[in-house]
């Protein structure tokens, strides 16, 4: 997991050479610069990235609809974001606009931090064979970050 973080956010800040997860919350505000200034569908330039980029005085900010990584100098910092901001996101990314207020960046629970094991190795996945899991996609909104191809960062 830790090298798929990395190759992710390598794919816009080549220079990064380690991600590591928040230690703790973080609380941020959204001003109204922020959403009129912001770039929609632009994981590096959308209102939550620029509000990011101010509150952490960080080099760059990458914002997906459910993580959001911090670059700072050669390392990133990385947060889960809470459901709410999930919906600003894609608010944001449909032209709607992000409402202006203060926003929580969530520090990974100990069981989804970089490097843990993910599932049950004895019980393995209790899904039945053949079925194929049911999943949504959200349209309309900024490209899920993949770790395939490189992007220009702007």
């Amino acid at each position: 997991m830790a090298n798929h973080a990395l190759g992710l956010v390598q794919k816009y800040f080549p220079s990064v050479t380690e991600v590591h997860d928040g230690d703790e919350n973080m609380v941020l505000e959204v001003t109204r610069e922020d959403s009129s200034g912001g770039s929609v569908k632009d994981h590096s330039h959308c209102a939550f990235a620029r509000a990011c980029q101010r509150k952490f005085k960080a080099r760059g900010v990458i914002v997906s609809v459910h993580t959001v990584y911090v670059i700072q100098k050669e390392g990133a910092t990385r947060y889960h974001l809470p459901e709410s901001v999930s919906r600003e996101v894609v608010s944001f990314d449909r032209k709607a606009g992000f409402a202006e207020g203060e926003y929580q960046l969530i520090a990974p629970r100990k069981s989804h931090r970089l490097g843990s094991r993910q599932g049950s190795e004895k019980n393995g996945d209790r899904r039945k064979p053949g079925k194929p899991r049911f999943r949504h996609y959200t349209t309309g909104i900024r490209a899920m970050l993949r770790s395939g191809e490189r992007v220009k960062a702007k």
